[in-house]
């Protein structure tokens, strides 16, 4: 099953609910939060509050979904200090002692990396047609979940949190994504870059990968081998590294020590 977790306090994730519809009523509830079953395996779970500080989610997942539970997935608005409109996607957990946007420091999400980047190249599509840049975010906010998770998001300003056409393509995306595209291709961890890592934007296009955690080149001081571990296991069924050309392969060598590192010439075309 594929929950969407959509805040109230969230413009996007509600308006996305209310095209969603309310679904049928199940029998499980997370917390005070009834699960509501849209069809197949698309499941929505309205939940009170900003999914980044919804530190309890994944602890009120009943144990008997668990196993059936494939990906939490969060609709949401994105912010930047530019106000230029962008469509992004990203995983989630914080790669440094920093946790200011919610999760824990230095912790985590598991990430379902064939979906997720098979959800980046819809949202790709979508955003050709709409006339908006796409990319890919690095790993920066909770919140932290054991269940593979990512959000999609529609930014950055109030308009575009409000387009119909933005808001229609998302919700149809949420209730219709699968992996298709890249369910064979391999996992890495992309390494370098700036925060929006246009690297792995460029890469998912034109190779067959799927990416995993993205770490961009700020948050190099805290690759270390604790950091290392995490991003192998968390960012699932990775086989190797992808650095950011700019990048020299030095400072993320803890990593390098636990995948190799993978050229884009290696990688089959997509």
């Amino acid at each position: 099953m594929k929950i969407i977790v959509a805040s109230e306090e969230d413009p996007v994730a509600k308006a996305v609910a209310t095209l969603l519809g309310t679904g049928e009523a199940t029998e499980h509830h997370l917390g005070h939060s009834r699960l509501r079953h849209l069809g197949g395996d698309r499941y929505l779970l309205r939940r009170p509050g900003l999914h980044i500080e919804d530190a309890n989610l994944g602890e009120e997942v009943p144990a008997a979904l668990l196993p059936q539970v494939e990906a939490m997935i969060f609709p949401s608005v994105h912010r930047s200090d530019s106000n230029r409109p962008a469509l992004t996607v990203h995983p989630t957990g914080n790669l440094t002692p920093d946790a200011e946007v919610g999760g824990r420091p230095s912790a985590l999400s598991a990430v379902p990396a064939h979906l997720m980047t098979e959800a980046f190249l819809r949202w790709h599509e979508e955003g050709a047609r709409l006339g908006i840049e796409t990319t890919f975010e690095a790993t920066h906010h909770g919140p932290l979940l054991e269940i593979p998770s990512f959000f999609i998001e529609i930014g950055s300003t109030p308009k575009e949190w409000e387009e119909p056409g933005a808001l229609k393509a998302l919700t149809d995306l949420l209730l219709t994504v699968e992996v298709s595209r890249t369910a064979a291709d391999p996992v890495v961890v992309g390494v370098g870059g700036g925060h929006y890592m246009p690297r792995f934007r460029d890469l998912v296009r034109k190779r067959k990968v799927a990416v995993g955690h993205l770490v961009p080149s700020h948050d190099l001081p805290s690759l270390d081998a604790a950091m290392a571990a995490q991003l192998v296991e968390r960012s699932q069924g990775a086989v190797g590294v992808v650095l950011a050309k700019a990048v020299d392969g030095r400072p993320s060598s803890p990593l390098l020590q636990l995948l190799p590192e993978l050229q884009e010439r290696a990688l089959q075309p997509r």
